[in-house]
């Protein structure tokens, strides 16, 4: 029997499934997602795998990746949370840090702060303190903490966010609280802030752990659901993981305890694959493109890696967690066009989503979309192997355009849907050169990996407004978040908090406490079957200026290890960053981590199946496509092949559109197109 590897990516419209077993069959579709119920999708796709002839016993490893966890907090449909912190500091959720947000919102006037997670009802003073040593000062009043969680019984309570001082260094009053609220509400599910996000500065670590236990109740049930759902199927393997927001995976028990972690899973998998692309084509920089059909993401990837930021923002709220550098925008297929009372054309926020989706859909639209006005300029057709579940009403995605768009506008529909698409795109394209130039990046080097359902259909003109190398569609760019998630290794990682100067330590300290955090790793993944032969430790220090409010994380070498050497790689990181320097100042260590990754057992990469090519030998057809020239729209009778005609020894010119299952690529006039010996797509401006 043939093992096989299973992913299935869910989005805000539809969930990509991707399955390869050990002979090297890759195989890809779609489902509908179905937002409600996000399980259902999932085992819908499973079902559709084995009515392939798939058994359920040979699915050897399951990843997945979701936004429940992310459209729960945006929706703040969240279980009732509690809130426990040392007494005299129960304001800290409520000042957060006394500032808006930079950028637009720095001068929005009317800017409103987000709707807090927990009631100030339901946030309860504990009578203890710990020191910024970890020192007890005041020990805890274990009677008093009991009858104030006593309160919370007809509350309705779910979860509790446990968040008291200098806790990072000291767990013992934390756990002390556990304690007694799992003997006071033995239903609720309780959130240590040691536990979750071990950090100096108290109101991120606060945040972090509120959103978890904010979280935590609906995801455990979602996960254990699915996992009885998975299992009601036959399915027996229990190398099951959900994609964290790090880059790695996790499992699903490790998941339902952490679900803070998975903020950023649906991102992620798509970043991955960008990095295996790109590095199995040979390139260093890159940036990885993915535009569905609510939203679109956007990372850049320089030297082989992706920036791994220590913290980020979701709607206003602060997370303090390990999180890929990826930047998300509301511009997606379903994504809204609309005119406002001043006569002003805009694109987004709202998207259409699954339901009703865009116009052209047939399921009740009646707005204008980005997919609407592709699908009247030609770019989109209605496809022979989608027929039966989707026909494009052309017509409607017209009539739509010329009422609410065309019209208001004084334009032409197909004036009035260049301009849509223009705004859409000139919006992504600024989204990459904010974040490429808050990096000090040279953008003419880098390649454009476009994927998504939607993703191939704009990379051709955000290359050119953003003056990059090349373009590069991956062989399945539709799944290909969900091709990322097979390559992803389960990881952890390990903090210890410490703070003192770094002129005080020496190798042997430093040694000491990366062997502490070392027995934990073995212990996690000795708990998970991982031999310890088989893991992967990178070692790091958070490094700081005495004085400063941020610190850069430095790689540490254990085994040439140096304190001068950490402090000059601080030197040089701050200098690359920040543009300066002060190797005289004096550098403080705030912490320790320890990331341990290993590899799911797996036969093979998905990214080193070829794909077919060259196999149709049909010509293309003809179709009238438009395209903005000059500022003016321009018909063309452009030809229409389909991907696997495509000859890997020969240039293609544009305009072309080039279609396949799960996505169209669009090639504009003045650019040419090939296929790499990879099977990719490399689109270059003439």
């Amino acid at each position: 029997m043939k093992k096989v590897q299973v992913a299935v990516d869910t989005g805000g419209t539809f969930s990509d499934f991707t399955y390869l077993d050990e002979t090297g069959l890759l195989q890809s579709f779609k489902v509908p997602s179905t937002p409600a119920e996000p399980e259902k999708a999932v085992i819908q796709g499973l079902l559709k795998i084995t009515e392939t002839g798939v058994k359920p016993e040979a699915i050897d490893l399951f990843i997945h990746g979701t936004t429940v966890g992310t459209n729960t907090l945006l929706q703040e449909h969240g279980s009732k949370t509690a809130l426990v912190i040392t007494e005299g500091f129960d304001a800290i959720y409520e000042v957060q840090e006394q500032a808006r947000p930079y950028g637009k919102e720095i001068f929005n006037i009317r800017y409103q702060r987000p709707k807090l997670l927990v009631d100030r009802a339901n946030v309860i003073e504990v009578p203890e303190r710990i020191g910024s040593r970890g020192e007890v000062v005041r020990e805890i009043d274990l009677k008093l903490t009991r009858s104030r969680l006593e309160l919370l019984k007809h509350e309705d309570i779910e979860g509790i966010a446990v968040c008291l001082l200098f806790s990072f260094i000291n767990p013992e009053h934390e756990r002390a609280v556990r304690d007694i609220a799992y003997e006071v509400l033995p239903n609720v599910k309780v959130t240590l802030s040691n536990e979750i996000c071990p950090f100096i500065r108290e109101y991120y670590r606060l945040s972090t752990t509120v959103i978890n236990a904010y979280l935590r109740p609906k995801m455990d049930r979602y996960l254990s659901e699915l996992d009885r759902a998975i299992s009601g199927l036959g399915v027996t393997t229990k190398k099951r993981y959900v994609m964290q927001s790090n880059g790695g995976v996790g499992s699903l028990e490790t998941t339902a305890v952490r679900p803070v972690s998975t903020l950023m899973s649906g991102l992620a998998g798509g970043v991955m694959a960008s990095l295996s692309i790109l590095d199995k084509a040979g390139l260093e920089h890159g940036i990885s493109f993915d535009m569905g059909g609510t939203s679109c993401d956007v990372a850049v990837t320089e030297g082989g890696a992706v920036e791994i930021r220590d913290r980020f923002d979701i709607d206003g709220r602060h997370i303090c967690l390990p999180s890929v550098q990826v930047e998300t925008l509301s511009a997606g297929g379903g994504t809204l066009a609309w005119v406002d009372e001043g006569g002003l054309l805009h694109v987004g926020p709202e998207s259409a989503g699954a339901v009703p989706g865009p116009v052209a859909y047939g399921r009740g639209g009646a707005t204008p979309t980005v997919t609407d006005c592709n699908v009247i300029l030609g770019y989109l057709d209605n496809r022979e192997e989608v027929k039966d579940h989707l026909t494009l009403d052309i017509e409607a995605a017209k009539n739509v355009i010329n009422q609410k768009l065309a019209k208001p506008l004084d334009l032409s529909v197909e004036d009035a849907a260049l301009g849509v698409l223009k705004v859409v795109d000139i919006k992504m394209a600024e989204a990459v050169r904010a974040l490429a130039t808050s990096k000090g990046l040279d953008l003419r080097e880098f390649t454009l990996v476009a994927f998504g359902g939607a993703g191939p259909l704009h990379a051709s003109r955000i290359m050119r407004e953003l003056g990059l190398k090349q373009v590069l569609i991956p062989s399945r760019p539709g799944v290909t978040s969900a091709l990322g998630l097979l390559q992803a290794d389960v990881k952890h990682e390990f903090i210890s908090t410490k703070p003192q100067a770094l002129s005080d330590s020496t190798s042997e300290t430093v040694k000491d406490v990366f062997s502490d955090l070392e027995q934990d790793a073995f212990t996690k993944f000795d708990e998970e079957g991982f031999p310890r032969s088989s893991l992967t430790l990178e070692r790091y220090m958070d490094l700081r200026y005495q004085g400063q409010g941020y610190e850069l994380s430095v790689a540490v070498n254990i085994d040439d290890l140096s304190t001068n050497t950490i402090r000059s790689d601080f030197d040089d990181m701050h200098a690359k960053k920040f543009g300066h320097a002060a190797d005289t100042q004096p550098v403080e260590i705030m912490s320790y981590r320890l990331v341990g990754r290993t590899a799911p057992d797996r036969d093979q990469s998905v990214f080193d199946v070829l794909p077919v090519t060259g196999v149709l030998e049909k010509e293309p057809h003809a179709r009238t496509v438009t395209f903005d020239l000059d500022g003016s729209a321009k018909r063309f009778e452009v030809p229409v092949m389909q991907r696997e005609m495509m000859e890997s020894n020969r240039m293609y010119e544009g305009p072309l559109v080039i279609e396949q299952s799960d996505t169209t690529t669009l090639v504009i006039p003045l650019q040419t197109a090939g296929l790499d010996t990879r099977g990719n797509i490399v689109i270059q401006d003439t």
